[in-house]
């Protein structure tokens, strides 16, 4: 390297160079040159240095100061800048071989040129054209926003950033959720081998002994058929409610079309109890809301039967009027049964202006006379969930004013024998008009809306209990306003509504053991609103 920052090394040029354009001092190859009044040539920083501690020249020792020193002739300095020398960013990957007049033009804009990352606390040196990646996409001081927090800070900071961990601590819970629902797979193909080899081992040692017994067979296809009632076609103000009424057969897994009911329903409950369904309540048209029962007679050769024969008689004869009527003009409620009695809990009260209410009241189910009410709850609810555990009415989420917005995650447990009211284990978040069924202890949750009418597609599997929510593998479509009933270890979630879909017709299965889902024929009409029951 030359000394004083004076020339070029010779090994840069692509021909060896004349030993008169070398400086005697630095033995480079001149750069900027200078002569003293001999014409000896030397680079201007070396004779400029050589100068601070000598007034002589080097090569003819004769008197010389820097004031003295003049320019060389023409043709030295075009020699010169017509030599090819190679780029100074060479060891940086620069390829090229300019002429010497022009190699400070190319280091200008050299794509090899180290230049020095412009973000703040970033000491990176890069080439020239990496510059513009390495600030907007490597380095870490890069200036990143946060959306959950509406901040500005470099990459660094943010990775560190609560914000971040949180969305990444989300991200491994959804992650060890699919983990743990392939284990469960897993889990259950083992049990069920297990089973089938236990049962081969058995046959085996009995052949053994000669005293092989055939194994009764064993009908493994579910029994029964789902019964929906009325509904809702279309999502707006105007919409039509419905009084059909048509059945699921779970064996022949065929719909069949069943007489209407008087009154159309809609946002109605229902039960199947002493060989007849009981419907109660509900809109029945536009801003018209029912307070009145109807009893929908089953058929006998329908009941245990997986398809009735219908013909074309009149069946007014099998539908009638139940004489006890509801307290209050209601839809978004929730009944029951237990003990021979009929429990109401909350709803929309069309008397108290739309208002929800907030009382749990019950009546003998073959009274004629009216409600008693057993018990206020801390908030009006509606469109809220309702399973009876153990003689306790567990009344889960809904909503304080009919309105999505102002939709709860409590949960209340009403016991039927202390007439003691308590709050118990929430929902994982506010939820309304979502679909349940009972499994054991256990409530499956299925569906429903979130605030400002987001639609889900979750499940869960509550235990007021044990304290626990279990998030299960969630449905095909979103759907809310649908129903569900339970049959066996399977559940069928039927109709509904979404955003994106409108009314759904589609009808899905969720087996409980394998924990998976398939989708079943869809009903005859897309719908919600609708209410559904398992006849045996």
């Amino acid at each position: 390297m030359a000394c004083c920052g004076g020339g070029y090394p010779e090994d840069r040029f692509q021909t060896s160079v004349d030993k008169n354009f070398l400086c005697p001092i630095c033995t480079d190859v001149l750069k900027d040159p200078v002569q003293c009044h001999n014409q000896h040539l030397f680079c201007r920083a070396c004779i400029t240095e050589h100068l601070k501690n000598s007034q002589t020249c080097p090569v003819c020792m004769e008197k010389l100061t820097e004031e003295a020193l003049s320019k060389p002739p023409r043709i030295v300095t075009n020699i010169l800048d017509g030599l090819m020398i190679n780029c100074d960013n060479k060891e940086r990957g620069c390829v090229e071989l300019v002429e010497l007049g022009l190699l400070e033009a190319h280091i200008s804009v050299c794509e090899y040129k180290p230049v020095t990352c412009p973000n703040e606390r970033c000491e990176a040196v890069v080439n020239m054209a990496d510059l513009e990646e390495h600030t907007s996409e490597v380095c870490e001081y890069r200036q990143v926003f946060c959306e959950e927090c509406d901040e500005n800070m470099s990459l660094k900071k943010y990775r560190k950033h609560g914000c971040l961990i949180s969305r990444d601590v989300q991200t491994i819970k959804g992650e060890l959720f699919q983990v743990q629902h392939q284990v469960k797979e897993i889990f259950n193909t083992q049990k069920e081998m297990l089973e089938v080899i236990r049962s081969l081992t058995t046959t085996v040692n009995k052949r053994s002994t000669g005293k092989v017994k055939a194994m009764p067979r064993r009908d493994t296809k579910p029994q029964g058929n789902i019964v929906v009632i009325g509904g809702q076609i279309g999502i707006t103000m105007s919409s039509s409610c419905l009084n059909s009424v048509q059945a699921y057969s779970l064996a022949n897994q065929t719909w069949i079309k069943l007489p209407p009911m008087q009154q159309k329903r809609a946002a109605a409950t229902a039960h199947f109890h002493n060989g007849r369904v009981m419907v109660i309540g509900g809109f029945c048209g536009v801003r018209s809301v029912t307070r009145t029962i109807e009893y929908i007679e089953i058929p006998e050769e329908f009941q245990g039967r997986s398809q009735p024969e219908v013909t074309n008689r009149a069946y007014q004869d099998e539908l009638s009027s139940l004489q006890c009527q509801l307290p209050l003009e209601c839809c978004g409620h929730k009944t029951t049964i237990l003990n021979d009695h009929l429990w109401l809990v909350g709803g929309c009260d069309t008397d108290n202006q739309g208002q929800s209410s907030n009382t749990i009241s019950m009546t003998p189910i073959h009274s004629t006379g009216t409600f008693q009410i057993k018990c206020r709850m801390p908030k009006p609810l509606s469109y809220h969930a309702l399973e009876v555990v153990d003689n306790e009415i567990l009344i889960m989420g809904g909503s304080t004013t009919g309105m999505a917005d102002d939709v709860v995650s409590t949960v209340l447990s009403y016991n039927t024998v202390t007439n003691a009211l308590r709050e118990v284990h929430p929902l994982p978040f506010p939820m309304a008009d979502m679909a349940t069924v009972k499994h054991g202890d256990d409530v499956i949750i299925i569906g429903g809306i979130k605030k400002d009418r987001e639609y889900l597609n979750t499940v869960f599997k509550y235990n007021h209990k044990k304290r626990i929510c279990e998030q299960l593998p969630g449905m095909k479509h979103n759907r809310g306003e649908c129903a569900a009933v339970l049959s066996g270890n399977k559940v069928f979630v039927m109709g509904g509504c979404n955003d994106k879909q409108g009314c759904l017709s589609s009808v899905e299965c969720f087996d409980l053991e394998r924990q998976v889902w398939h989708e079943l024929p869809s009903m005859s009409e897309a719908k919600y609103k609708i209410a559904a029951v398992l006849v045996p």
